[in-house]
């Protein structure tokens, strides 16, 4: 098999010749690298190949901003006939030979028309470490669970430590060969340095010894960001800036901003130039996110997190690309797939706030991020710096900042009601078996209790063997170790009955017993052993204490693998709460069931507004105002509600509370989740409001407002295929799709 040393005019890296290699030999493949080494572009050649031979590809991602980069590059190098684009609130060309989607969109596809991938024959999951991701992560196994024998697999990872383990569940569950391909040098080399104040920059892994030697924590001496950047300005830009909050994004943006300007006067005029002409279609040059982020880029400094208006995003992408930008203040997502390497990145904490409290860093997303910096063929080495901040140091979240200490990758595995209904509705038990006991969750946990029964069954034996060496007393005679031992005892009895503290009756009489049958073991002729005989003794009794330790510790770990919530559980209370429903009747699927296929969030709330006519009765505004709210989550720190006077919320809020109350009776929780937090917004939206008027109803980020008029579009979309032969509805949802899908809230790609 013949692989060419270049690619695009790129020289390729044995890594990457290997599982290019591995690929076209018609092989399945999992490739773990560090970030930015160039894993994508495997990726790019499989798919460039695929053309060649008129072969369909699926690329999936983890999420769409991601998708909608991949639809943009890859319309550039195929042409627009040849890519299409599906992720639930864009549908673009869905019938092409590269389909771009979401992995969800991809697991959905294969539950209800898997036949639409029949001519595909690779599919490649780029970012598939987010398989442990805790909300996203089940959706990712089952899509490999589900995938056609007749596609190969091309997996995409940053470095995960249990590749291995991974490839392994892989290979079970396809019956596959499964290549992996670590990699784990960096293309650029990656130093890791902190800044302290006084001391300045300091190597990562000197900074307890500087902070206790200088008295650092003592002296209550602090640093900022403006100070980090003036260390680095002279050598290391451009550099990314993470901080783990939108808001302090911003601030720190405009203090630097006020301080700092990076652009000469003709760089500045193309940057002006070119974002007026970016915002001009959608009239928003007046909202006060828009002249901060225009004054800001005037100065080469960006702001980039999910709270800014998707244009915005974009503008900051591109002018980043062109060098324009020396300082990006931006949070972890701009780290996932977006490939924008730097001279150095930059670390505001290595704290991050979970939604209850902050915790250290983990590895895995310490060096997602690290790893943009360190540009290839520009620089010889990349650099990572960290802002100590003293208030809440920790010597243990700094040291724990090592590649060896990447955290395993984890299953995340669930099952939701769709998938239950697909299961019940296919009747196929191979299927519903490899959802069960197939997963990666399942898989590990196998495995492991298979390891530890082996264990303790080799342990037991050599327990039970050592038994038969030993020469413990017997009737005749007593071992001489052992005559030691009931020595030191008979001592210890003697002492306490002497002690006034065990002077009570009944203990006098239960230690004189003691004492009585000690003295008489102690009479007995003691066994004429040699040195050598006692010395063995010595160390198989030695042994025996310690498989004794060995088998309590692997007894314990059997008890807690066998006692895990297993699937099949999840799968029989979930299945309960769908037949106390009216969703299935035995293995049989009713009609509420029938509906609930189509829908893959908030499975019951949304099919019971279905089969209640609540579309039906209300109207298009209000449908748009009821769907906004399905699944929302409000950030922590969000305004309060603004009062909805033009719906009546109250049945909504009713059914909420009484499916919660059925969950509760059958799973111990509830997935059930309604806030009308955006109602209003999305109910003067679909009036017609313009983007700047739906900002003065309250003081929400315009990105999340975006965020969830798209969410809508995804859920209205699947509304519309599970009453596809209601004709007057699907009209009815469609126009409601209309309404929102329009100005700022469209997506242009």
């Amino acid at each position: 098999m013949i692989v060419l040393d270049k690619f695009h005019g790129l020289v390729l890296d044995d890594f990457q010749k290997q599982a290019i290699t591995a690929l076209l030999e018609g092989k399945s493949v999992l490739v773990s690298a560090p970030t930015g080494v160039g894993k994508t572009l495997i990726a790019d050649y499989l798919i460039e190949d695929c053309q060649k031979n008129n072969k369909e590809v699926i690329y999936t991602a983890p999420i769409k901003a991601l998708s909608n980069q991949k639809f943009k590059q890859f319309k550039k190098l195929f042409g627009e006939d040849k890519v299409g684009i599906i992720t639930g609130d864009v549908v673009i060309n869905s019938l092409a030979p590269i389909k771009i989607m979401t992995t969800e969109i991809f697991r959905n596809i294969l539950h209800s028309r898997p036949d639409d991938f029949a001519h595909a024959s690779h599919v490649i999951f780029d970012e598939i470490h987010f398989i442990g991701d805790e909300d996203r992560g089940a959706i990712w196994e089952e899509a490999i669970i589900l995938m056609p024998e007749s596609m190969r697999l091309l997996g995409l990872s940053a470095t995960i430590p249990n590749a291995g383990e991974l490839a392994e569940w892989l290979s079970y569950i396809r019956q596959e060969e499964i290549t992996v391909i670590t990699h784990t040098t960096r293309a650029v080399p990656l130093s890791h340095s902190v800044y302290l104040p006084v001391a300045g920059i300091v190597p990562l892994e000197e900074v307890d010894e500087v902070v206790r030697e200088k008295n650092l924590l003592i002296n209550h001496v602090y640093a900022n960001h403006l100070d980090l950047i003036k260390a680095i300005s002279k050598k290391y830009l451009p550099c990314l800036y993470f901080v783990f909050s939108r808001k302090q994004c911003e601030i720190k943006a405009k203090e630097l901003a006020d301080e700092k300007d990076y652009l000469s006067k003709e760089e500045k005029h193309h940057v002006l130039e070119f974002f007026d002409d970016m915002i001009e279609p959608f009239d928003i040059e007046s909202i006060p996110s828009v002249k901060r982020m225009r004054y800001l880029l005037a100065r080469g400094i960006g702001v980039h997190h999910a709270g800014l208006l998707p244009v915005l995003k974009d503008i900051v992408e591109e002018l980043f690309a062109k060098k324009l930008i020396s300082v990006l203040y931006c949070t972890e997502t701009f780290a996932v797939g977006i490939n924008m390497p730097v001279k150095a990145v930059c670390f505001d904490s290595v704290e991050k706030f979970n939604g209850v409290d902050f915790r250290p860093m983990l590895a895995q997303e310490y060096f997602q991020m690290a790893g943009r910096a360190g540009r290839r063929g520009i620089d010889k080495e990349g650099h990572s710096f960290i802002l100590v901040d003293l208030d809440h140091y920790q010597n243990e979240a700094y040291f724990h900042l090592r590649e060896s200490n990447v955290e395993k990758l984890q299953s995340r595995f669930k099952l939701s009601y769709n998938t239950i209904l697909h299961l019940i509705e296919g009747k196929d038990e191979n299927i519903t078996q490899m959802l069960l006991e197939r997963s990666f969750a399942a898989f590990l946990r196998n495995r492991d209790l298979y390891l530890v029964e082996d264990a303790l069954d080799s342990l037991k034996e050599r327990y039970e063997a050592n038994k038969d060496v030993l020469c413990l007393s017997d009737e005749r005679y007593l071992c001489p170790l052992e005559q030691r031992k009931y020595r030191n005892k008979l001592k210890n009895v003697t002492r306490k009955l002497r002690s006034k503290r065990h002077s009570k009756q009944k203990r006098t009489k239960a230690l004189l017993e003691q004492k009585q049958r000690l003295e008489t073991l102690l009479k007995k002729p003691v066994k004429p052993c040699s040195e050598k005989e006692k010395n063995r003794c010595v160390a198989v009794r030695r042994e025996q204490e310690i498989l004794k330790s060995e088998l309590r510790r692997l007894e314990t770990a059997r008890r807690e693998l066998v006692s895990q919530l297993r699937i099949e559980e999840e799968f029989v209370a979930k299945k309960q709460v769908l037949d106390s429903l009216s969703y299935v009747q035995g293995d049989n699927l009713l009609d509420r069931g029938k509906i609930a296929l189509e829908i893959h969030v908030q499975e019951l709330f949304v099919t019971e507004l279905i089969a209640s006519g609540y579309f039906h009765d209300k109207s298009v505004e209000d449908i748009c105002a009821t769907v906004v709210g399905i699944d929302f989550d409000r950030r922590r720190g969000d305004s309060k509600q603004v009062k909805h006077k033009f719906i009546d919320l109250e049945p909504l809020v009713a059914l909420q509370d009484k499916l919660a109350m059925t969950e509760m009776n059958y799973l111990g929780v509830t997935t059930v989740h309604f806030d009308p937090y955006l109602s209003v917004q999305a109910y003067f939206w679909a009036k017609g409001a313009t983007f700047e008027e739906i900002l003065r109803i309250a003081p929400v980020p315009e990105g999340d407002i975006v965020a969830a008029f798209r969410r809508s579009i995804d859920i209205l979309r699947q509304i519309r295929s599970a009453v596809s032969g209601d004709h007057s509805l699907v009209d009815k949802l469609s126009t409601a799709i209309k309404l929102i899908d329009r100005d700022v809230v469209s997506v242009n790609i």
